[in-house]
């Protein structure tokens, strides 16, 4: 039986400063940084979340350019949307969507500093 997801790949030209992106700006933490032999392989994610964003580059054996500024279909989830929203553009997070109210929760986007888009969701009880 499968139990969780344990990592998802976000790629990035630069990996310190996605560090100083999401565990600086978005508050997740760092919950491995080290050398696995051309590589370095890097894993954050919010504070008790069991799924971890690995911070990958392109000359990664799987990696590409391509896969750098893309639309990742990552969803945070929050319990407060408006405060998450407003603490992150404080800290210079650029979003493309304010946070709207969908039918089913509330909901906006943001990207990172090589243009990977995600949503900070809210859902509806």
């Amino acid at each position: 039986m499968i139990t969780h997801i344990g990592t998802v790949d976000v790629f990035v030209r630069d990996q310190d400063a996605a560090v100083e992106f999401y565990v600086g700006k978005l508050g997740f933490d760092l919950r491995r940084d080290e050398s696995m032999g051309p590589m370095r392989w890097i894993e954050v994610a919010p504070p008790g979340a069991q799924t971890t964003i690995v911070i990958a580059t392109a000359d990664w054996p799987v990696g590409s350019e391509d896969k750098i500024g893309i639309f990742t279909d990552i969803q945070l989830i929050t319990d407060d949307i408006k405060a998450d929203y407003d603490r992150l553009k404080a800290a210079g997070v650029t979003f493309t969507t304010e946070p709207e109210d969908q039918s089913w929760a509330w909901h906006s986007a943001f990207v990172d500093p090589d243009g990977n888009e995600f949503f900070l969701i809210q859902p509806k009880s």
